[in-house]
């Protein structure tokens, strides 16, 4: 695997679904520890995910270095490469691709001399973007919060409005620093909801959407009406 290349051995692992494997028993000289975000959202048809190596990989004397990620169901679902003392890479990641837990494993970490070193496995979440808007207007002592919703439809490649998303309108005075809860928002089927109440004083105002098992979360810019 050391004398291949990059296009080589991700033809290998498109082909065939599998990645190099590492030998059983692993150098006890050091280890080599992959670094890829913990979060990734999917928010157009292919996006190129940086990543990279740890400093204890060159000091282990890493020359190439592989691992696969893997969904519990899909099974393989990306692969990292780092050939001929590469510390920086990028990860080839699709709008199709499995969304979920991703367990990055690893398929082989070699020195100068072919010899096996250890490696890390670590975990990343991959769900879709979503995005968030919040309008407000006032009549006297009325304020009407308009709020917009939408996350990413591969089936699309865009954004589309994010149906019955549940949230929360929060509140603050201004000059402090603390948001409280003002009104539970689920939104219609495009995507939208909207809410009037009175409040003749100014406050700061937004939207919050926490994280589904799909869809990452979003939080509205501030607004003060």
């Amino acid at each position: 695997m050391r004398t291949s290349s990059l296009l080589s051995a991700l033809t290998v692992f498109a082909a065939v679904g599998v990645a190099p494997v590492a030998p059983a028993t692993a150098s006890t000289a050091g280890s080599c520890s992959l670094r890829v975000p913990a979060r990734i959202a999917i928010n157009s048809p292919y996006q190129a995910v940086k990543v990279s190596l740890g400093p204890n990989c060159a000091a282990a004397g890493v020359v190439d270095a592989y691992w696969t990620a893997y969904h519990p169901v899909a099974g393989g679902a990306a692969f990292a490469a780092f050939e001929t003392k590469a510390r920086t890479g990028v990860v080839d990641v699709y709008d199709f691709d499995p969304l979920g837990r991703w367990s990055w494993r690893p398929s082989g970490a070699f020195g100068d001399g072919s010899e096996p070193i250890a490696q890390n496995s670590l975990t990343s979440m991959v769900k879709v973007a979503s995005w968030s808007g919040l309008k407000a207007s006032r009549a006297g002592a009325k304020v009407t919060l308009t709020v917009s919703a939408a996350r990413y439809a591969a089936s699309l490649d865009r954004l589309v409005g994010w149906a019955a998303a549940t949230g929360q309108l929060q509140y603050k005075v201004p000059g402090t620093t603390t948001w409280k809860p003002l009104k539970s928002v689920r939104t219609t089927n495009t995507g939208h909801y909207t809410y009037t109440y009175t409040m003749p004083t100014p406050r700061d105002y937004r939207a919050v959407f926490p994280t589904t098992s799909l869809i990452w979360n979003t939080t509205t810019p501030t607004t003060r009406k």
